[in-house]
């Protein structure tokens, strides 16, 4: 049984993955312990190739058995591990297992490339090899060129024949070639496409009516057939109601946007109908001398000439040399002469073989090409055991360099935990904004998709879209903020992404998910919104008197200037001004006595409160301010507690498609980790002289001596209550 060994990181237990013990742990540990189940090959600031080959399904995704296979793969061929948790893509020779299969690959490697006594294979060793197998005719893939024909050049002429008629495949070399299953594709469609010309022999007259001709004639009545019958359409509905002959039209809006569009070329009404469109007692008529749709002469031309003079022709129906109308009975007539060639050329069979005259074909057919072909397949399949041998050498490369680093993040987030922004795969850089460093920044495709999964993380998270100067690269990233406080980041503010390359980028917020940071931030909110009601209830009463003033003064103005233009009083005709309201006394005495009372009672009220408080002990005194200060501070202190407790990555990283298995917290420590707070160097001198200080109203002073104030009434209070007890 292997030797479990968890450590605790941010209130979670996970696995260590530092010896090869920790590797056999893995095997046998129950996946309901292990951090992820599922994570995304897109998007993971990872090697691509490893994340490639760790993915053996090519779904995109890599899971829990295919990291087991990883891991046994792995344990199979090494027996020394120092290389694989030393994270190098280059391992000793002595490393790997004496029952490995792949020591006598990677010595043959290496005598390859002219260092049989190297004793080290390197990843790049290994890709020089791949690149010299895949360069060979016969290299394992499954794939034939035309240079496999090993001089015979009938059997070149077929593969070069399939490539182009089956679309080919592409070789490992990097040239295009075919697979068995596309030769055996092509012989097939050259064995139909043959029977499929004969049929059309068989009844030439029928489907070919105008001879070698009727397929430019076919192409060019297909050409505008659509618009010929919404034509004839139109125009039955407008004989069927004159009142939507208008509708059959295009307006004066349409011809309005084509005018405003500047220059006018002539395919611009091309979606217009092909002529005017007008209600007729008798079958509908196409013009075909004048009035066309300037988009469509040049289509309408073609088609009287390549098709409907020679169709009227075989037809027996006398037409001019340049007909100038079609009526829809003859163009029914013409349709239906060309409708056996279009029902044949549906019929034509896939595959590509059309492209190649009929001799070739039966060329190809008696060369019996799919069986000399076969012993050119079993040659390169000869050669696939040292293609999966080149492969797996490959995997132990990069498996040596990378797998760790990929188990300390997907079995356990050791990576993550370990703040190491460069090791852990779905970080992608630091967030330079508000004077602070965001170094758990991940990317996202859409805000606003990853946004509402994310936000039940209780993280603060700022969106960014980042952009760089010279390349026109965007990308979008989510960046957590774990100190500090909120109230200076909005939507707009402005920063410097650097990813892990070192790449600066232009990042601008685009969206917030406010959530607390700090308790110290909770401690202020309430006092903070009571400040920021106060202020925006003094600004709104300052604009309302600002308006009242200004509404007063345009009154008065008014009054002056509509006195000064009018007939004076007494004036037979002028309007006589209106009285002025009598003072109620009584009314004005009834507020008066009503705001009396009122004042009365919060005095009242004030010195019962203030008799109160100087009645206590100092201490009292002391208590009774703290507990005022809490009763305020102490709900969104408790929210904001509960909000940062419940912090988890989580969420996040399930947004981009991860299979999250554990509670990944980001307790305030961790929080902190990943926001960096501005620090001045060790022994920075600082000189606190401003000439430019704004002289702030000395409200410290004055709360120092209205305490002491304070202080010295409430003992000289029970000294006087002391003295007239005593007298």
């Amino acid at each position: 049984m292997p030797n479990y060994y968890f450590f605790r990181r941010g209130g979670a237990e996970q696995l260590r993955i530092e010896t090869p013990e920790d590797l056999s742990a893995i095997v046998e540990l129950d996946p309901k312990l292990w951090v992820a189940l599922s994570m995304p090959v897109r998007g993971q600031e990872f090697d691509a190739r490893t994340l490639a080959l760790l993915d053996s399904d090519s779904d995109g995704r890599i899971r829990v058995p295919e990291i087991l296979a990883a891991v046994k793969f792995v344990r199979e061929n090494f027996s020394n591990f120092d290389a694989f948790f030393a994270g190098r893509d280059a391992f000793p020779l002595s490393s790997l297992s004496e029952k490995s299969s792949l020591r006598e690959t990677a010595a043959g490697i290496l005598a390859r490339l002219g260092k049989p006594d190297a004793g080290t294979l390197a990843l790049e060793d290994v890709e020089a090899a791949g690149k010299a197998f895949d360069a060979q005719a016969f290299n394992g893939d499954g794939v034939l060129v035309p240079g496999c024909a090993e001089g015979e050049p009938a059997t070149e002429k077929f593969l070069a024949d399939a490539i182009v008629a089956t679309g080919g495949s592409a070789d490992a070399s990097g040239a295009q070639g075919v697979s068995a299953a596309q030769i055996a594709d092509f012989v097939k469609s050259a064995e139909a496409v043959l029977a499929w010309r004969a049929d059309a022999e068989k009844a030439s007259e029928k489907i070919f009516p105008l001879g070698e001709k009727t397929a430019d004639a076919f192409a060019a009545l297909s050409k505008i057939r659509a618009k010929t019958e919404d034509f004839f359409a139109r125009t039955r509905l407008a004989s069927f109601d004159p009142a939507a002959e208008s509708k059959m039209n295009p307006g004066d809006a349409d011809f309005a946007a084509l005018a405003a569009g500047g220059e006018i070329s002539a395919a611009a009404s091309e979606r217009f109908p092909l002529a005017r469109v007008a209600a007729t007692d008798g079958e509908p008529v196409l013009p075909l001398a004048c009035g066309i749709n300037p988009a469509w002469v040049p289509a309408i031309a073609d088609f009287v000439e390549k098709a409907l003079v020679p169709a009227c022709e075989k037809l027996g129906v006398p037409v001019a040399e340049k007909p100038s109308v079609l009526p829809a009975s003859l163009w029914g007539k013409t349709v239906s002469l060309f409708a056996p060639y279009a029902a044949w050329l549906a019929a034509k069979p896939a595959g590509g073989a059309d492209a190649f005259p009929s001799e070739r074909l039966q060329e190809i057919l008696a060369g019996n090409f799919v069986e000399k072909t076969v012993p050119l397949f079993e040659k390169d399949a000869a050669e696939k055991p040292l293609r999966d041998a080149l492969s797996d050498t490959e995997k132990l490369c990069r498996y040596s360099r990378d797998l760790a680093v990929i188990l300390r993040n997907f079995v356990s987030f050791a990576e993550f935990y370990k703040r190491d922004a460069d090791s852990t795969a779905f970080l992608v850089g630091k967030l330079y904004m508000d004077g602070r460093t965001c170094s758990m920044c991940v990317r996202v495709d859409s805000a606003a998709v990853h946004s509402a999964l994310a936000a039940k993380s209780n993280c603060c998270l700022a969106y960014c879209d980042c952009t760089r100067k010279n390349g026109g690269e965007k990308m979008s990233i989510v960046a957590m903020f774990g100190d500090g406080d909120a109230l200076s980041l909005y939507v707009g503010r402005n920063g410097v992404f650097y990813d892990k390359k070192g790449n600066d980028w232009d990042a601008k917020i685009v969206k917030i998910i406010e959530n607390p940071i700090s308790i110290r931030q909770a401690f202020w909110s309430p006092y903070r919104k009571v400040a920021k009601f106060v202020e925006t209830q003094i600004e709104n009463f300052a604009a309302a008197r600002e308006k009242k003033v200004d509404g007063d003064l345009s009154a008065g103005a008014g009054t002056a200037l509509t006195k000064a233009t009018t007939a004076p009083t007494g004036t037979p005709g002028a309007a006589a001004p209106a009285a002025k309201p009598a003072f109620d006394v009584a009314k004005f005495a009834g507020i008066f006595a009503a705001i009396g009372l009122a004042l009365g009672a919060i005095g009242a009220a004030l010195s019962v409160a203030v008799s109160g408080f100087l009645a206590l002990a100092p201490w009292q005194m002391g208590a009774v301010v703290l507990a005022v200060i809490l009763m305020i501070s102490a709900p969104s202190m408790l929210i904001a507690a509960m909000k940062l407790r419940r912090r988890s990555l989580g969420p996040i990283l399930e947004a981009n498609g991860w299979a999250i298995n554990g509670n990944v917290k980001i307790n305030i420590p961790l929080g902190k980790a990943f926001t960096e707070m501005p620090k001045k160097p060790r022994g920075a001198r600082v000189s606190r002289a401003d000439p430019f200080r704004k002289k702030s109203f000395p409200w410290g002073k004055i709360c120092i001596v209205f305490v002491l104030v304070a202080a010295i009434a409430a003992i000289a209070w029970r000294w006087f209550g002391a003295c007239v007890n005593v007298g």
